[in-house]
This record gives structure tokens, sequence and C-alpha cells, in this order.
């Protein structure tokens, strides 16, 4: 027990929440500031800060704390630089987002349109191939067959034969 947690008379604190702040704390210092931040630039502007926007905006948290503990891990950020990218994050997490949205629905819309066209590819041959068949037998029956269709004619039926 440390001397600070002796003279209060209580635990320290566990190891795994001293670690999860260590990692972490800058990035909740940033999520903070920068929901205070985006407020304070709303009523700024003048517009009326109701339940449902404060709602919306606790809900994208978590989705806007990903992406800045992503962004401030791929650029090498600690610290205070961790806690500044946060409050940036924050401050345009509609603008951040709606990015992500849209970049995700266009990848979304360009597979569909690639499985589309592979599927009319399908379709398109499947009926080629069904009117070539088509021909085909009606070239036999009517004896225009090319020669190397020869084997695909019917052998000639002997009238004469009993059982014919």
């Amino acid at each position: 027990m440390n001397a600070a947690a002796f003279h209060l008379g209580r635990e320290p604190v566990t190891p795994w929440i001293e670690a999860a702040f260590v990692k972490y704390g800058w990035i909740w210092i940033g999520l903070t500031f920068g929901l205070a931040a985006k407020y304070a630039l709303l009523i700024k502007r003048g517009i009326r800060i109701r339940g449902s926007l404060l709602l919306a905006d606790f809900l994208l948290l978590p989705m806007v704390a990903l992406i800045a503990y992503q962004a401030t891990h791929r650029l090498g950020a600690t610290d205070e630089a961790a806690a500044l990218l946060t409050a940036v994050a924050t401050v345009g997490a509609d603008r951040l987002v709606k990015l992500y949205t849209e970049r995700f629905l266009q990848r979304v819309d360009e597979e569909l349109l690639a499985v589309v066209e592979r599927r009319r590819a399908e379709v398109r041959n499947e009926v080629q191939q069904e009117i070539s068949a088509q021909e085909l037998i009606g070239d036999q029956m009517a004896g225009r067959a090319p020669v190397e269709f020869q084997t695909l004619r019917r052998p000639p039926v002997d009238l004469g034969k009993p059982g014919a």
C-alpha cells in the first residue's frame, strides 16, 4: 500500500485500473474536452441543445473513441497529442462518422454492382447457350448441321426391323 492510500485509509488502485488509465486516460480526456468544445460551438451558433442531441452524441462516443484510439495509435501520438487528436475527432464526430459511413456505403455499392454484373453475365451466357442448343437441334432436324456435328445426328431408323 502506498503512502497516500495509507494516509487516506483506503486501498490503493488496482493495477488493471491504473494500466487502463495510463493507456486510455488521454483518450478520455480528449473525448471530454472535445465534447465540451462541440457543445460550446453549438451554443455559440445559437443551436438549442436537446436531449436527443445529447443522447445521439453519447451513443456516437464509443465509435469516436475507437476511431481516435486507432488514429493516435497509427500516428504514434501519446499523452497530450493523443488528447488533442481525440478532441478534434470528437468535435468533428458528425463529419467523421458521416465520412466513414459514406465510404462504407460506397464500397457496399461497388461490391453489389460487381455481383450484379457477374450474375447478369452468367445469365446472358446461359441464355445464349440455350439459344445455340435450340438452333443446333433445328439444324440437325433439317439436315443443315455442319459435318463436325455428325455424331449428334440420329442414326437412321430401319423400318424393316422388328421393334422399329
